[in-house]
């Protein structure tokens, strides 16, 4: 597809950003994730910002773009993704640093939501006491906001075999089918799932995924959900 090649070059994004688009598998998350111009994209813990640019660049000209990370996350990603939208000044972006149990989109109203390397948050706890929302309610939140036949795309690092998701979640890890049992008690139904969407790294799985031995060669998975019309 010209169009996504286009978005991948867009002068609006940096070199430093296009680095990393073979190895996090940009283009493909775009297309799988059946992002376009024109949509409401929620994109929930934009991290340091790289896919906010490619989210940008694709809003630019239509459509509306929300990008929701809790304030306790800039301690650990600092404003950089909060800056990039306010450095775009797009009247159609919007950065939010509400909870995600509250997000930050009105009933039915978000086309596409999507969350990378990121579900795990709801099992870390960082210190005692603090945590970024209960998975139930999260998840029935994505459900609340995004419109009949919207639909919900994760990616997220691969857990070992044998652990639960709270024990993988302290890995910064998930486990599919837990994940996808929690995530469908929203309501949401799986329409499409690759359990080896980044495969080819030498993850060891059992490790926390900012040890030396993981950090940027995590094996992960992608599922998509859909909101029934």
């Amino acid at each position: 597809m010209s169009w996504l090649s286009d978005l991948m070059a867009s002068t609006g994004r940096s070199n430093a950003d296009r680095s990393m688009d073979e190895a996090r598998r940009a283009q493909d998350t775009v297309a799988i994730a059946n992002l376009a111009t024109g949509q409401t994209i929620l994109e929930i813990e934009p991290g340091k910002g790289w896919f906010t640019g490619i989210l940008l660049e694709l809003t630019r000209d239509a459509g509306t773009l929300i990008a929701q990370q809790p304030k306790a996350l800039e301690a650990f990603f600092g404003k950089e993704a909060r800056k990039r939208i306010e450095k775009s000044g797009q009247l159609n972006a919007h950065y939010s640093d509400r909870s995600w149990e509250a997000l930050d989109a009105a009933d039915a109203t978000v086309d596409r939501a999507v969350w990378l390397q990121g579900p795990h948050e709801l099992w870390f706890e960082p210190q005692p006491g603090l945590t970024f929302g209960r998975p139930e309610v999260v998840f029935a939140d994505i459900a609340r906001v995004l419109k009949p036949g919207g639909t919900f795309t994760l990616i997220d690092n691969l857990a070992p075999k044998g652990v639960t998701q709270a024990q993988a979640g302290a890995l910064h890890r998930s486990v599919p089918h837990l994940l996808q049992e929690i995530v469908q008690s929203s309501g949401l139904r799986l329409i499409q799932e690759d359990l080896e969407w980044i495969n080819e790294t030498p993850d060891p799985l059992d490790i926390p995924t900012y040890d030396p031995k993981a950090h940027l060669k995590t094996r992960q998975f992608l599922q998509t959900f859909i909101k029934s019309s």
